[in-house]
């Protein structure tokens, strides 16, 4: 459609003799919106993906259906917002008892899927816990008919070792907030997900059967379960609050079908971005050093300046350090400086290129005893305290706090004002799913969810702290993202094999985070005290790999013999043998973005393990990540092939290992790979510098099955006839294709 000229199209009410089906067209999408069912449908490029799908909304008591609506109507306008220019088209549903339900769907000219969403109006004022733009439950096959599906379940945050799980298609799941539906070989697969994280936490609701069907899906907002830590014991889920407002709207959801879901799911990145833009750090992913990993509660002054001095000495001229040539060091719980102590610190961090960091939870309460708060006489920490159904929250056996209370404010500005008085450069937040559950409510009576407090209290940090202060969460929801400068991406890890494997698994299924922020792999430690020092050097090297494709590069030894806990000799051994390593250190300085999975669980049968190859690349060269999770004997061992890596084989160069410096032999199709159990190689494949014969731009869909890719995760078509390909970026300028 040519014309930005506003159309608006009526439909007739039931008893219209027209046909009760109308078709239309937007690129490879074809929506069919039936007007007598009250349902409509999507196909993409031929092939049905939502078949017969109802609007549904939760209305006070009660609960909505289009299907039972009294009239239809379909409008059509061009529309411009976030995702740039398109099309809309919106089904109004009038109810019988007066509501009306807006069901959108808008088509883009830049994008590849389809945003929805459902709106509730009713006289008088709308209040709802629950929209759902989309929910069906006729079946749909559009994947091959065979046991190679999979379908990702996302979870809410990383507490409590949660891990992700790619199911196969066999099974009822609610993944929080995004989900992939795909074939683990042709990698083709449908992707939807929230794209608004300020007042709804929402699902995706799949049921499959047949390894290949799927028989239900529903976009959800207004979603609570155990994952999301909304409830009172291990039995009782608290619903997700009500909103109420003239018009309550439904977080808005992309659906969108790709020839490689994981460039799907970072599109869903990206989109979530486009809403809500992330922080760029300036210097890239953080080179860390933090005291949890070892000494944890027996940190001294003089062992963490003696560890300061060893990480300065000895491995920062090995290229352990970011883009400006520094690294973090950051003072984490139970660390009881004086604030002398802390401005020696700091003095120290700035002498020897160093950023001081210290730690803070901001939502909530350990001592779980009333007490007055520093700085005001008006409020106690009991007033602070959320409540479920007239109990207290605590998780964790902690009291969460309301973020929007004016004494929880006051508490976070002193933790904020004394370390921007020191100096502080980095701040770890932890435990902050405590102010993002659900309550009964909030001191701020315009928040009505848990998502609206904690983005309340979020933009109070950050716009107190500001923006020369890193912010890095820990024990922390996904979503929202725009406030902080990165996530841990996992729950507490350190040195075993385990740890790795356990890192990995949200590596693996959650790398398209790094589009939102750095990733954090936690603490890399060489020697722990939970292991008693008997980690190998293979394991170490895993650990070390798994920072390497998962983003923030940290570790957290001892190096100082004045602490009373770890193994600083074998620490100090282990580091000028692992981390001197200038091939492997430059790595995270160069490679913006997490490594991607390669094969997306395609042959194994448990469904949260860890892939065991991982790519990324740069300018210069493509890395392979090779990564054995097993504690025994047995290796890892096959043949890496370009195609499946998204590698031209005519540019490769050559291709050397990087903790051995093995130089590798490859032929037309790929290389082989072998790794001894618990250890992990990772594969350099240098790419030769092309001269530039045509700027090629990407289409919507790669129409080859070998993914291409750029610097920035965008997809891109194979080389045709050698030519080079480019990628012209939104800003103008132009990046050299992988090969």
């Amino acid at each position: 459609m040519t014309s930005r000229t506003i159309t608006t199209i009526l439909l007739a009410m039931l008893t219209t003799a027209m046909a009760s089906a109308q078709t239309y067209h937007e690129g490879q999408w074809t929506l069919d919106v039936d007007r007598q069912g009250r349902t409509v449908s999507l196909s993409h490029d031929g092939h049905l993906i939502i078949a017969d799908a109802h609007a549904e909304a939760a209305s006070g008591d009660a609960t909505l259906s289009s299907l039972t609506a009294v009239s239809a109507e379909l409008s059509l306008t061009d529309v411009s917002d976030c995702f740039g220019r398109g099309r809309e088209y919106a089904v109004t549903y009038a109810m019988p008892t007066g509501e009306r339900l807006l069901q959108t769907f808008r088509f883009y000219d830049a994008h590849p899927y389809v945003v929805v969403q459902l709106s509730l109006t009713a006289e008088g004022g709308a209040r709802s816990r629950r929209l759902v733009p989309v929910a069906t439950t006729t079946p749909a096959t559009f994947l091959p008919a065979d046991r190679k599906n999979r379908m990702l379940w996302v979870p809410w945050d990383n507490d409590g070792w949660v891990r992700y799980h790619c199911y196969y298609l066999n099974r009822t799941m609610n993944s929080i907030s995004a989900t992939a539906l795909y074939h683990a070989d042709t990698r083709r697969g449908l992707v939807c997900g929230a794209v608004d994280h300020d007042t709804w936490k929402s699902a995706i609701h799949v049921a499959a059967t047949d390894y290949c069907r799927m028989d239900e899906l529903s976009l959800i907002s207004g979603y609570t379960d155990i994952y999301t830590r909304d409830t009172i014991d291990a039995r009782t889920v608290v619903p997700h609050s009500a909103v109420r407002a003239d018009t309550v709207r439904s977080s808005r959801f992309v659906v969108g079908v790709y020839d490689d879901w994981r460039s799907g799911m970072d599109d869903y990145a990206e989109a979530c971005t486009l809403v809500a833009p992330r922080r760029q750090p300036t210097d890239g992913r953080p080179y860390a050093w933090n005291t949890w990993g070892v000494m944890q509660d027996k940190v001294t002054y003089k062992a963490v300046q003696e560890s300061m001095h060893f990480i300065h000495d000895q491995l920062m001229p090995h290229g352990f350090h970011d883009r400006s040539g520094r690294v973090v060091l950051s003072l984490d719980a139970w660390v009881s400086f004086t604030d002398d102590q802390i401005r020696q610190f700091v003095d120290s961090c700035e002498r020897l290129d160093m950023i001081p960091g210290m730690y803070m939870c901001p939502f909530v309460d350990w001592s779980k005893y009333d007490r007055p708060i520093t700085g005001t006489s008006k409020y106690t920490y009991k007033d602070l305290w959320l409540k479920h159904q007239g109990q207290y929250v605590k998780m964790t056996d902690a009291y969460a706090l309301d973020p929007t209370h004016p004494g929880t404010k006051i508490a976070m500005l002193n933790d904020i004002n004394r370390y921007k008085r020191l100096g502080i450069r980095f701040v770890k937040l932890d435990f902050m799913c405590h102010g993002a559950v659900e309550a009964d409510s909030w001191y701020n009576p315009d928040c009505q969810t848990g998502l609206q407090a904690y983005n309340e209290g979020m933009d109070f940090i950050r716009q107190k702290f500001g923006d020369d202060v890193y912010l890095n969460l820990s024990i922390a929801p996904i979503f929202p993202f725009r406030q902080v400068d990165g996530r841990r991406i996992c729950c507490d890890a350190y040195s075993s094999i385990d740890n790795t494997e356990y890192v990995m698994n949200s590596t693996s299924y959650g790398w398209w985070l790094s589009g939102l922020y750095v990733c954090d792999p936690d603490n890399m430690v060489f020697k722990s005290i939970y292991h008693n020092g008997q980690e190998t050097v293979g394991e170490n090297r895993a650990r070390l790999t798994s920072g390497v494709c998962t983003g923030m590069f940290g570790n957290g030894d001892s190096y100082s013999d004045d602490c009373r806990a770890g193994y600083p000799a074998q620490s100090r051994e282990r580091a000028l043998m692992l981390l001197t390593n200038d091939e492997v250190n430059i790595i995270p300085r160069t490679v913006d973005r997490a490594f991607r999975p390669v094969n997306g669980n395609d042959s194994q049968q448990k469904t949260d393990g860890a892939e065991n190859l991982m790519i990324g690349e740069n300018d210069t060269y493509a890395y392979l990540a090779v990564i054995n999770y097993q504690p025994l004997i047995m290796p890892v061992s096959g043949k890496a092939l370009f195609s499946r890596l998204g590698v031209a084989p005519g540019q490769v160069a050559g291709i050397k290992e990087l903790w051995t410096g093995e130089q590798v032999s490859f032929d037309a199709d790929g290389f082989q790979y072998n790794v001894p159990a618990k250890d992990a190689r990772i594969y350099r494949i240098e790419k030769r510098t092309p001269t530039p014969e045509a700027i090629h731009t990407p289409q919507r869909q790669p129409s080859s099955a070998v993914s291409y890719y750029s610097l920035s995760g965008r997809p891109l078509n194979a080389p045709q006839n050698n030519a080079v390909n480019l990628v012209r970026e939104a800003d103008g300028t132009v990046r050299k294709l992988l090969f």
